[in-house]
């Protein structure tokens, strides 16, 4: 019986016209009789493996597309249902708070070559620092980093970095544009607004309101 669904399956499998399917069918029928094989059986296996031939090639024909939905809630099931009877696949990512509030990398490239009010964050402690530039800020921040490579407290950041030997990090995840400010005398009043708007406790100690 195996023998029979061989080459039944390899008569389906090969790229035959219809007239060399057929002869090849004739053949497996004469194999079939001469070694007393039930015709009702071999007929069996032969519409089995044409059906199965047939859904394979629905299933390449109707091949599907995949999209990815942010699941957020279920409120956006109302939305994925739609696809339901469709060939269109859905397929669900999930949002955490930190991608949420973290800025987008490209919004932050942008922001290094602005200047204007920023903050800086201790990566240890995680107090900040209120300050002004009229400098893009990327040269900012190299320049507090070249000082806290130095040992050199120019700075209330770099000084509070040095004398608690707390660590600094990159400008993508400690230094933050708070607001774009291009008239020099605007820095000072807005930097003042700012440092009163944080608390004692969340700047670092080495600034005082």
């Amino acid at each position: 019986m195996a023998a029979f669904r061989f080459y039944i399956s390899r008569m389906h499998s090969l790229p035959l016209n219809p007239e060399k399917k057929h002869k090849e069918w004739e053949i497996i029928q004469t194999i079939a009789n001469n070694n007393n094989f039930p015709k009702n059986l071999h007929h069996k296996i032969n519409r089995q493996m044409q059906h199965k031939t047939d859904r394979t090639k629905t299933e390449k024909k109707e091949k599907k597309f995949w999209t990815t939905f942010t699941y957020h809630s279920p409120k956006i099931r109302k939305i994925t249902n739609l696809f339901k009877n469709t060939n269109i696949g859905i397929a669900f990512r999930t949002t955490t708070i930190h991608q949420l509030i973290k800025p987008a990398i490209a919004d932050q490239t942008m922001d290094q070559e602005k200047s204007g009010l920023y903050q800086l964050t201790c990566n240890t402690c995680h107090k900040s620092y209120i300050g002004q530039t009229s400098r893009i800020l990327n040269s900012r921040f190299q320049e507090d980093t070249r000082y806290t490579k130095n040992n050199e407290p120019q700075s209330a950041y770099v000084l509070h970095i040095l004398n608690c030997r707390h660590e600094y990090g990159n400008f993508n995840s400690n230094m933050t544009l708070l607001k774009h400010i291009n008239s020099p005398s605007l820095l000072l009043p807005y930097e003042q607004i700012y440092i009163q708007f944080h608390h004692n406790n969340q700047l670092i100690p080495e600034q005082h309101p």
